[in-house]
């Protein structure tokens, strides 16, 4: 296999991620959704729960390095950006809501993967101010 580009790295850990997900008995309802402060990579959910999920792909085989990557204001974003996609899907609202992190690592002697699932990896974070 040709060696991954960064973005191709990217790509493939957010679908590695979501299968995963599906797997493990979730829906995904959206993919990189947006908001003018933040953006969410994944959003699952199953009968009871609501997960925001950030994806974190690497080569080099850190998870403290991968979970770090997730600063305060990242979460701070992450809350306001699910907030958003609540707001504009109502029907969500019962949910129980979850933020959890998946690490996709990538070893390139082998051109495999392995994931790393976070579940509640972080509470919401509620700041009137977002830097």
């Amino acid at each position: 296999m040709d060696k991954l580009t960064p973005q191709d790295l990217f790509h493939i850990g957010e679908d590695l991620a979501a299968k995963y997900l599906c797997s493990n008995g979730y829906e995904v309802l959206c993919k990189n959704f947006r908001t003018k402060i933040g953006e969410i990579d994944l959003i699952v959910h199953n009968h009871h729960d609501l997960v925001f999920v950030e994806v974190k792909t690497r080569s080099k085989h850190s998870i403290g390095d991968a979970l770090a990557n997730i600063s305060l204001t990242k979460q701070k974003r992450i809350t306001f950006s699910a907030q958003e996609y609540i707001n504009q899907n109502p029907y969500l609202v019962k949910h129980r809501v979850r933020f959890d992190i998946i690490v996709v690592f990538y070893y390139a002697h082998t051109t495999t993967f392995k994931i790393k699932h976070f579940a509640d990896a972080f509470l919401p974070v509620f700041d009137d101010k977002i830097t």
